[in-house]
């Protein structure tokens, strides 16, 4: 499941502008007994990372 995240493109908005990019970095938050969220972490091409939820999981 991590490779499939890494390797797919996501739609990416920052300050107006759309940018298809690939993670850096993902990684899971799930409090115990909440649903969870997959957060990325997205290097775009001026240089800035953003961090960005790319995906949500049951509880």
């Amino acid at each position: 499941m991590a490779e499939e995240i890494l390797n797919r493109e996501y739609e990416v908005e920052y300050e107006g502008r759309k940018y298809f990019l690939r993670p850096v970095k993902a990684w899971v938050l799930q409090p115990p007994g909440k649903p969870g969220v997959v957060v990325a972490l997205f290097k775009l091409p001026n240089g800035k990372s953003i961090r960005k939820v790319i995906m949500r999981l049951p509880p």
